[in-house]
């Protein structure tokens, strides 16, 4: 058993939720029509989840690569993969956005759209998280113990503080 100063790398499953949240905060602004706070959600989303996916794939991943024998359903080919369907979902989000700030109003119909055209984004971020849930945090805590642990723990939280 790892000392307590040693996490488990599940915690990042607390990031996940974050970013689900922010996500959630954001289309409730949508349907308020609160543009200013949908603004402000799908910010800290954007930071959130390019810092995470930034986190992965430049510590963890390769490490899951290098250590682990390939899982059926999640290899680090699929995980990556995900992270840029992550992003380009997010780019669309963020340019609807920007249609919408520049009318300066959202109407019924339109927020009914955006809700249902970020649909895509919160089922990859749902599969996605799943996915790592199930395979990626357990393997890794599997295969990086003690010192190690902390060490690859603190780089991934320096880079996902936000």
């Amino acid at each position: 058993m790892e000392p307590a100063s040693t996490p488990s790398f599940r915690r990042l499953e607390r990031v996940h939720e974050a970013i689900l949240e922010e996500l959630h905060l954001h289309q409730d602004a949508i349907v308020e029509g609160d543009l200013a706070g949908a603004r402000c959600h799908l910010d800290r989303l954007n930071l959130m989840l390019k810092a995470h996916i930034r986190a992965e794939d430049e510590i963890l991943l390769p490490i899951f690569a290098e250590r682990v024998e390939p899982q059926l359903g999640c290899t680090p080919e699929l995980l990556f993969d995900e992270h840029r369907k992550l992003e380009r979902l997010l780019r669309r989000t963020q340019e609807r956005m920007l249609t919408l700030e520049r009318a300066g109003r959202i109407t019924p119909r339109e927020k009914v759209y955006v809700i249902e055209e970020e649909r895509m984004l919160k089922e990859v971020i749902d599969h996605h998280d799943r996915r790592e849930r199930a395979v990626l945090f357990p393997k890794l805590d599997e295969c990086i113990q003690g010192e190690e642990r902390r060490r690859i723990w603190e780089e991934c939280e320096a880079i996902q503080r936000v």
